[in-house]
């Protein structure tokens, strides 16, 4: 059985791993706009590109619900800084 402490510190992983991959995200956005000037290729790399930003996405959104999960599990008991829920997951804007 996992203890109260091994919970709360995958609850942080989780919070460190989303904001980690949004961070990833970004540069690969900014990297699939210059792909686009890579002659015949440009389209294709910036498609394929674009696809494992929607991949990363669904990935955090999948992360988010482990982490709401183990929330409302186990940080009843001991809050977190506000600053841990402030993050999102659902960039729909973004995947345009």
């Amino acid at each position: 059985m996992k203890t109260e402490e091994e919970k709360e510190k995958l609850g942080l992983l989780l919070v460190y791993w989303i904001e980690h991959n949004k961070e990833h995200a970004q540069d690969f956005k900014r990297w699939a706009e210059k792909a686009k000037g890579f002659s015949e290729i440009g389209t294709e790399v910036y498609e394929a590109i674009r696809e494992a930003v929607e991949h990363m996405e669904e990935v955090n959104e999948c992360l988010f619900k482990a982490f709401e999960l183990i929330k409302n599990l186990s940080f009843k008991k001991k809050a977190l800084p506000k600053k841990y829920y402030t993050f999102t997951t659902n960039n729909k804007e973004d995947r345009k």
